[in-house]
C-alpha cells in the first residue's frame, strides 16, 4: 500500500485518524522543556528520544489542549520583522522633514509677530504636507508588510490521534506533522518515519537538487554538521518535491533555521559584532538620522542637505532685511523677513516627490514589480549591473526535453527535437526529428516503434503528472525533471494516462478509513471504464535514490502477456546496468546486439555533447521479465541486463523576453551578471542563448565560484572586468560580487529568492527578491519583489526608475526656479523704500504662498508623471553620486529663475514707477489703506505674472533641450502638450484661479495686499512672452555651454527631448 508509513494508519480496533467522536490526552510530559536544546541536537538522537524529549505520542501527537497551551507559551508560527508598521512612527518622520522644520519656524515668527492669518496659512501648508506624505507612506508600509508572511498557509497535524489541517501559524512544538509531495514545510521538524521523501532545501542551502530524507540517527557529536547533512531533519518553508513523510516539530517561528538567519538579519551592526559604541556617537547618529542627513537613500539625503541648505540660506535672506533695516526691527520688518524666508523654501517639494513616487509604485506594480521602500526608485536609475539568478528569473524554471537520442549504431541513431511554448508544463510544440536545417516535422500519429517504447519509457518510469485544472491552465505536480520527460512523451501522445491504468503516484484518501482497502489508495484517473483497455497495468517501484542515481518501475505488458522493467537515472549509473542496445532502432526495434566498450564510449560522447549544450542528460533502458520472477523481486535483480534505449536532454528554456531585456540593458549601458548554482557548462551555454555572453567576451568572463573566491581583492580588482557568469555559486561568492563592484563605482542590482541570498540583497544598492519563488526573509532584505520572477520586469523597473528620475529633476527645477525668482524679487525690493523709510515687498508673504503651494504644486506634480524620453533606455546611468543636482540642473535654475524674477521685478517697475509716480506711501506691507492703491496694483501685476510664467515655465519643462514648439519633430506641438493631461489641466486652471486673489473683494486687499488690475494685463502678457523667449533662447545655447555634462542625443533618435 502506497500512502503514509504504515505505523502512523492504525487499524480499526485501534484509535482511529478520522474517529472524530472519541478523543483522547495523550501527551506526556517532555523530558526536556527547553525545547531549543531538543532542536540543536535533534539530528543526533533517535525516534523514540525525540519524542520523548518533545512531550508527543509519535502515533497520536499533542492533546489539543496541550497544544493550545504551546501556542500560548510559544507564540504563533511566524516570522517577524524589527516592528509591525507604526503610524506614529510614520507621522513622527513626516514631522521630522527638515522642510517642514523650516516652515514651523516660519510660523513660530508669524505668530510672534500676532500675524494670525499668515501664521494660520502656514500651519495648513503644514498640515496638508504631513498628511499627504502619512497616508501615502503608510499606506506604503502596509503593503510591504502583507509580503512578508508568504509561507505554508496550512499544515496536517496528528493532535487526539486524528489528522486535522490547521493555519501553519498555529503548529507548535512537539506537533506531529504529516507532509507529502507539494508541501511547504511548516516547521523544523525531526522526521520519524519516510517514504521516498525527498526534499527542496535551496531556499535554505544554495543546492538546487533535492534532498533525499531519511530518519536514522546520525554521529554528530560536536554538533557541528552542517544544516544541509542533517538528512533526519526538514527545515520550515522548504518544499517537498517527492514522497511523504511524518516528523515532531522541534522549532516555530523565530526558533526555525529561517528564523534565526531572520533575526540575524534584523540585528544592527553594533550588535552583531557585539561592540557597542559610546553614547556621544550614538546620540549625534540619532540626531542625524532623525534629520534624514544619514541612514537614507542618496535622493532622502540629498533632499534633506538641500533643505538645511536652504535654511541656512533663509536665515541668511532674514539677516539682510534685518540690515537693510538697520536693525530697526518691528513687526513690519519681520513680516517682511518671514516673505523672503518662505520664498526659498519650496514647500510643496516633499508632497509632490512622495505623490510621483507612489505613482511610480502603482505603474511597477501594473509590471509585476513591488516596491518595498519608495527611495529604491531613484537607485533604479542609475543601476549599472545586474547580478541576476537564472532559474526561473532568465529561464522559465521549468524544465523540458530539448533532445531526444535514440540509441543505435552511428548510422542509424536518430536525433529528435523538441520545441516548448511560454509555458513549459503544457504539452504544446512541435516534435522533429533531426536538427538544424535537415530536421522534418515527426508525425506524432504514426510514430515508429522505436521510438515509441523509448518514450514509453520516459512516461511509465515516473511518477510526474501533468493535468489541467478547473480553469484550464496546465499545473504540474512532482520532481522538474520527471515532469519534463511526461510534457515530452505528452506531446506525442504517450503521456502516462494513456499508456496505464494506474498510476505508481497515488495518493491516501483523507475521507477514508485507516483500515478500508478499498478506498485507502486512489489514482490520478477516475474513469475507470477506459482505464480497463489500457496497455500496462503498474506492479512495482524502486524509488529514485541519491545514493544509485536512478529509478526502475515494473508493469505488466497485456500487449506482450509479460513484465517489462523501465529504469532512467545517470547515464553512467544506467550504462553500468545495460549488457545490450538496440543497433537500428527505426527498422529493427527488438533486435538487441551486445553492449561493447566502444559503443558505451559513442554514449558518453553523445551525452557530454548534449551536456555542453546546457542539457541535463538522462538515460533510460528497459527489459522483459517473465510474470513469475516478478512477486519477490530485488532492485539489484530488477536493474541488471538492461537494454540501453535513449538519452533525453532536458533544458530549463530562457524566458522568451529575457534575450530583448539583455539586449536592453547593453543598450542602456548595464552589465549583466548571471550568477547561478548550475555546472558551469550549462552555465555557459544558458548565458550564450540569452546573449549575456557573447562571441567576443574573454576567457574571464566566466568563473565557478572556487576560481573566483579564490582570488584576493586585490587580484579581482585587477580583473579588466567583473566576471560576467559564476557558476556554482555561494551566497559569500554573491556578497563578494558586491563589494568588488562597489570598490568599482558601480551601482549594482542584485537578484535572490532563497534565506541564504539575504546578506547580498541587503549589501546590494538595489536588492530586488523574487515574489513567487522567494523566501520572506529574501523580501524583507530586498528593495523590490518581483511577483513574476521575470528578469524582464527588472527591465521595466530600471526604465520605469530612470523616467521617475527624471521627472523629479523636472519638477524640483520647476519649484526651485520660483524660489530664486521670488527672492531676487523680494531681495531687490528691498530697495523700494516708502514715506517711513521701509521696504515695500513687491509680493506679499501669503502671495508668496499661494505660488508656491498653489500654482507650482500642481504643474510639478503634472511633471512627475511625464512619459519617459522614447530614447530613455539607450542613454547610459545616471550618476547616484551627483544625484537629481547635476550641475546642469544647478545651472538651469540660476538661469530661469533670473531671467523669471527679473522680469516679475520689471513689472512692478513699469506699473508703480513707469505709469505711476513711485508712490509708496506707507504701511502698505499690512494695511489697505487709499494711498497704498498703486502700490496694490503694482503687486497684482506682478503676482498675475510670476503665476503666468510659473505655468507655462512647467510646460518648458517638458524637455530640458528641446523647444517647446518642436518637442517632437514631425508632430504639431499641441499634440504634445494634451498627451500630459494633468500638466495640461493644472497649467489652465491654474490660470483661471490667478483672478481670485485679485478681484474677490477684501479677501484680495486685507489678505493679499492687493487690488483689481485692468491695463496692467498688458505688462502681464508682454512679460510672460519675453519670458517664454529667453526660455527658448537658453534651451539653443544649452547643449554648447553645457556639453561637458549634457547627453546628447544621437541625431537618428527620435527624441522628444
Amino acid at each position: 500500500m502506497m500512502g503514509f508509513p504504515r505505523s502512523f494508519t492504525n487499524s480499526s480496533d485501534k484509535l482511529k485518524l478520522n474517529n472524530r467522536a472519541t478523543t483522547y490526552s495523550v501527551t506526556v510530559p517532555p523530558s526536556n522543556p527547553d525545547f531549543s536544546n531538543v532542536a540543536a541536537a535533534a539530528h543526533t538522537h533517535t525516534v523514540d528520544e525525540i519524542a520523548t524529549s518533545m512531550g508527543t505520542s509519535k502515533t497520536d501527537g499533542l492533546s489539543k489542549n496541550e497544544a493550545h497551551r504551546r501556542l500560548e507559551q510559544h507564540g504563533e508560527n511566524l516570522l517577524k520583522g524589527r516592528a509591525g508598521v507604526s503610524a506614529w512612527r510614520v507621522l513622527v518622520g513626516q514631522l521630522a522633514n527638515a522642510l517642514t522644520l523650516v516652515l514651523l519656524a516660519a510660523l513660530a515668527l508669524s505668530f510672534g509677530v500676532q500675524d494670525f492669518i499668515e501664521g494660520a496659512v502656514i500651519a495648513a501648508v503644514i498640515v496638508l504636507n504631513t498628511t499627504v506624505g502619512f497616508f501615502q507612506e503608510y499606506r506604503a508600509e502596509k503593503t510591504m508588510e502583507s509580503l512578508r508572511q508568504l509561507s505554508s498557509p496550512t499544515a496536517t497535524v496528528i493532535r487526539n490521534g486524528e489528522s486535522i489541517h490547521v493555519p501553519a501559524k498555529t503548529v507548535v512544538p512537539g506537533d506531529v506533522i504529516m507532509i507529502k509531495d507539494g508541501d511547504v514545510v511548516p516547521s523544523d521538524i525531526r522526521l520519524l518515519s519516510v517514504s521516498n521523501l525527498e526534499v527542496s532545501e535551496q531556499l535554505l542551502t544554495g543546492e538546487s537538487v533535492p534532498v533525499a530524507k531519511d530518519v536514522e540517527p546520525l554521529e554528530d557529536s560536536l554538533l557541528e554538521m552542517p544544516i544541509g547533512d542533517r538528512v533526519n531533519l526538514c527545515y520550515s518553508s522548504t518544499v517537498v518535491t517527492k514522497g511523504r513523510g511524518v516528523g515532531v516539530t522541534i522549532g516555530t517561528g523565530m526558533s526555525t533555521q529561517i528564523g534565526r538567519i531572520a533575526e540575524a538579519m534584523t540585528k544592527k551592526p553594533a550588535e552583531q559584532g557585539g561592540a557597542r559604541t559610546s553614547l556621544g556617537p550614538r546620540i549625534w547618529n540619532n540626531v542625524l538620522e532623525f534629520l534624514g542627513i544619514r541612514g537614507g537613500t542618496p535622493l532622502q539625503m540629498k533632499l534633506s542637505k538641500l533643505a538645511f541648505v536652504l535654511f541656512g540660506c533663509a536665515i541668511l535672506l532674514v539677516l539682510v532685511v534685518f540690515a537693510a533695516a538697520k536693525m530697526r526691527i518691528n513687526n513690519e520688518v519681520v513680516l517682511y523677513a518671514i516673505a523672503t524666508a518662505i520664498a526659498i523654501i519650496p514647500e510643496s517639494l516633499v508632497a509632490v516627490l512622495t505623490l510621483t513616487m507612489a505613482v511610480g509604485t502603482r505603474v511597477m506594480a501594473a509590471q509585476h514589480v513591488i516596491v518595498r521602500k519608495l527611495d529604491a526608485l531613484e537607485n533604479l536609475g542609475g543601476v549599472t549591473d545586474i547580478c541576476s539568478d537564472k532559474t526561473g528569473t532568465l529561464t522559465l524554471g521549468q524544465m523540458s526535453v530539448r533532445t531526444f537520442w535514440l540509441g543505435g549504431d552511428a548510422q542509424h541513431a536518430v536525433t529528435y527535437s523538441a520545441e516548448t511554448g511560454s509555458n513549459a508544463v503544457e504539452p504544446t510544440g512541435s516534435v522533429y526529428e533531426g536538427v538544424g536545417e535537415k530536421r522534418s516535422l515527426l508525425d506524432v500519429d504514426n510514430l515508429d516503434e522505436g521510438l515509441s517504447q523509448a518514450v514509453r519509457a520516459a512516461a511509465l518510469c515516473n511518477v510526474a503528472s501533468i493535468q489541467k485544472n478547473l480553469k484550464g491552465e496546465w499545473k504540474s505536480r512532482g520532481d522538474p525533471t520527471e515532469v519534463a520527460l511526461q510534457v515530452f512523451a505528452t506531446k506525442l501522445g504517450l503521456g502516462q494516462p494513456t499508456l496505464t491504468a494506474a498510476s505508481s503516484s497515488k495518493e491516501v484518501d483523507e475521507d477514508s478509513e485507516p483500515g478500508d482497502t478499498a478506498k485507502i489508495e486512489k489514482v490520478h484517473f477516475s474513469d475507470d471504464a477506459a482505464k480497463s483497455d489500457k496497455r500496462f497495468q503498474f506492479q512495482i517501484e524502486f524509488p529514485f535514490s541519491s545514493s544509485v542515481k536512478k529509478m526502475s518501475s515494473i508493469y505488466y505488458d497485456k500487449k506482450t502477456k509479460g513484465s517489462v522493467v523501465f529504469s532512467k537515472g545517470a547515464v553512467e549509473r544506467i550504462l553500468e546496468c545495460c549488457v545490450s542496445y538496440i543497433p537500428d532502432p527505426i527498422e529493427a526495434p527488438q533486435v538487441s546486439s551486445s553492449l561493447t566498450e566502444a559503443v558505451k564510449h559513442d554514449i558518453l560522447t553523445k551525452a557530454e555533447d548534449l551536456a555542453s549544450g546546457g542539457l541535463r542528460v538522462i538515460a533510460l533502458g528497459q527489459r522483459t521479465l517473465s510474470l513469475d520472477t516478478v512477486a519477490n523481486i530485488t532492485r539489484e535483480e530488477t536493474e541488471q541486463s538492461l537494454t540501453f534505449v535513449a538519452l533525453a536532454g532536458i533544458f530549463d528554456p530562457p524566458r522568451p523576453e529575457s534575450v530583448t531585456a539583455v539586449r536592453a540593458c547593453r543598450t542602456a549601458g548595464i552589465v549583466v551578471h548571471m550568477l547561478t548554482g548550475d555546472h558551469i557548462t550549462t552555465a555557459k551555454a544558458i548565458a550564450e542563448s540569452v546573449e549575456i555572453l557573447t562571441p567576443d567576451a574573454p576567457k574571464s568572463a566566466v568563473m565557478t565560484a572556487i576560481e573566483f573566491d579564490r582570488l584576493s581583492d586585490q587580484e579581482v580588482d585587477e580583473l579588466p572586468e567583473l566576471p560576467l557568469v559564476v557558476a556554482r555559486c555561494s551566497p559569500e561568492t554573491k556578497v563578494r560580487m558586491i563589494q568588488a563592484g562597489k570598490r568599482r563605482g558601480k551601482h549594482m542590482a542584485m537578484t535572490g529568492d532563497g534565506v541564504n541570498d539575504s546578506p547580498a540583497l541587503k549589501l546590494a544598492p538595489v536588492g530586488i527578491a523574487m515574489g513567487m519563488a522567494g523566501s520572506d526573509v529574501a523580501k524583507d532584505a530586498s528593495d523590490l519583489v518581483l511577483t513574476d520572477d521575470n528578469f524582464d520586469s527588472i527591465r521595466a523597473a530600471i526604465t520605469e526608475g530612470r523616467r521617475i528620475f527624471t521627472n523629479i529633476q523636472r519638477f524640483v527645477l520647476h519649484l526651485l526656479t520660483t524660489n530664486v525668482a521670488e527672492v531676487l524679487l523680494l531681495i531687490i525690493g528691498l530697495s523700494f523704500i516708502d514715506e517711513d523709510g521701509r521696504s515695500v515687498f513687491p509680493l506679499s508673504p501669503l502671495g508668496v504662498l499661494w505660488v508656491n503651494m498653489l500654482t507650482s504644486s500642481p504643474p510639478a506634480f503634472g511633471l512627475g508623471l511625464e512619459a519617459a524620453y522614447p530614447d530613455l533606455m539607450q542613454r547610459p546611468p545616471h550618476s547616484v553620486k551627483e544625484g537629481i543636482f547635476t550641475w546642469p540642473v544647478i545651472i538651469d535654475t540660476m538661469v530661469y529663475g533670473t531671467i523669471m524674477g527679473a522680469t516679475c521685478l520689471l513689472s512692478f517697475v513699469i506699473v508703480v514707477y513707469g505709469h505711476g509716480n513711485g508712490d509708496l506711501f506707507r504701511e502698505c506691507n499690512h494695511s489697505a489703506t487709499d494711498g497704498c492703491s498703486l502700490v496694490f496694483r503694482g503687486r497684482s501685476t506682478v503676482f498675475a505674472t510670476l503665476i503666468f510664467q510659473i505655468l507655462l515655465y512647467a510646460l518648458e519643462l517638458k524637455s530640458f533641450d528641446r523647444s517647446l514648439f518642436s518637442l517632437t519633430p514631425g508632430r504639431a506641438f499641441y499634440k504634445d502638450l494634451w498627451a500630459n493631461k494633468v500638466l495640461f489641466f493644472s497649467v489652465v486652471g491654474g490660470m483661471a484661479t490667478v483672478v481670485l486673489p485679485i478681484y474677490i473683494p477684501s479677501f484680495n486687499t486685507r489678505v493679499f495686499y492687493q487690488q483689481p488690475i485692468g491695463w496692467e494685463w498688458g505688462i502681464v502678457i508682454g512679460m510672460t512672452v519675453i519670458f517664454i523667449v529667453g526660455c527658448e533662447l537658453w534651451k539653443l545655447m544649452r547643449p554648447a555651454l553645457l556639453k561637458k555634462w549634457l547627453y546628447i542625443p544621437s541625431p537618428v533618435a527620435n527624441s522628444s527631448a
